[in-house]
């Protein structure tokens, strides 16, 4: 065999492993399985389909209202939201439970996920007549659901509690925001810029930056390479990643990923916003030292650690440890949310 008959046969080799070794770990950390999806109401809770809308893109929430909820009254409301490509699919039983404690619960999709509409880009130019304030026309457009960018999320957050601030029957002043893995890092930025959240839980917590700078993150050839090809041509890469529910996202992921660090804002929380951490002391997924329990030494307001021992990332979504973590969940929000 020719020295570049061997080079090829080695790159097919270490590719072959790669994916073999991708493959194995997605079986491994394989998510929630569909039965533990899957909720009950309790009596008197009701559920609504309702669109919200972030930067003009329809997007799915499920709300949930307790028993005997009056939309003349003021009743304290949580946003919740799942994490690394999930949909409400996995967490709606928690916005159940919540209402069931009393609360009225949103169970939010991203743009681009789940029942959300996509990232709409125009591909014809329309006006450019800078006098024209607002203009209807038909033209094409490109709607991808390929974007997984954490700020992209963390606005979707907030626009969220925008939404149900409006509802009627719901206290403006009494807001809380539940997140888990992925979404437990947003709910910490979240609480750091708006104002608005009183209390927050943070489940199975993903949280980037803990050891690392606050200045700009090294791009890699790549990550170079890929950006150059969506700036000139409006489409860089794609790759395969999730657990529950795999999907193709774009390359851009990668970068914004790094380049969003919520350890470096968990100091700006401001005192009066309490926080609780929901951890699995076996969590394969997250090193709990760098994420909830770094950020919990921060935090100088209100706040709560609980580590549930001998279970891992996935576990907290199921079974007895959804009843615990639920319940914890529900009993801080009730506490610092002051449900009546």
């Amino acid at each position: 065999m020719t020295t570049k008959g061997k080079a090829w046969w080695v790159l097919a080799f270490v590719c072959a492993a790669f994916i073999a070794h991708n493959a194995a770990a997605q079986s491994k950390y394989s998510g929630i399985p569909e039965e533990h999806r899957r909720y009950a109401l309790a009596d008197g809770v009701t559920e609504k389909d309702v669109t919200y809308y972030s930067d003009g893109v329809g997007c799915y929430a499920k709300v949930f209202y307790p028993k005997g909820f009056d939309p003349a009254g003021k009743t304290p409301a949580i946003v919740v939201g799942q994490g690394w490509t999930g949909t409400t699919a996995s967490i709606k039983k928690f916005g159940a439970r919540f209402a069931a404690r009393g609360f009225v619960a949103m169970a939010i999709d991203y743009r681009g996920w789940g029942g959300s509409d996509g990232f709409a880009t125009m591909l014809d130019s329309g006006s450019n007549d800078d006098s024209v304030r607002f203009e209807e026309r038909t033209m094409r457009v490109r709607i991808k659901r390929t974007r997984l960018l954490p700020w992209k999320q963390v606005e979707d957050y907030r626009n969220a509690i925008s939404y149900i601030q409006g509802e009627p029957g719901v206290d403006p002043d009494r807001i809380g925001i539940w997140g888990s893995s992925y979404a437990g890092g947003h709910v910490l930025t979240v609480a750091s810029i708006d104002s608005r959240v009183k209390a927050a839980v943070s489940q199975v917590t993903g949280l980037n930056g803990y050891g690392k700078s606050e200045g700009p993150v090294p791009m890699s050839q790549y990550a170079i390479k890929d950006a150059i090809k969506r700036a000139r041509e409006g489409q860089g890469g794609e790759w395969r990643t999730g657990f529950s529910d795999p999907r193709m996202v774009d390359i851009e992921t990668q970068q914004a990923s790094q380049e969003y660090r919520p350890y470096h804002y968990v100091k700006h929380i401001p005192d009066t916003v309490a926080v609780l951490f929901l951890l699995a002391e076996n969590d394969e997924l997250i090193n709990n030292d760098q994420a909830g329990k770094a950020a919990y030494e921060i935090l100088k307001g209100p706040k709560k650690l609980v580590v549930y021992p001998d279970i891992g990332h996935f576990d907290i979504y199921i079974e007895d440890h959804f009843e615990k973590g639920s319940a914890e969940a529900a009993d801080w929000f009730a506490k610092h949310l002051e449900l009546e």
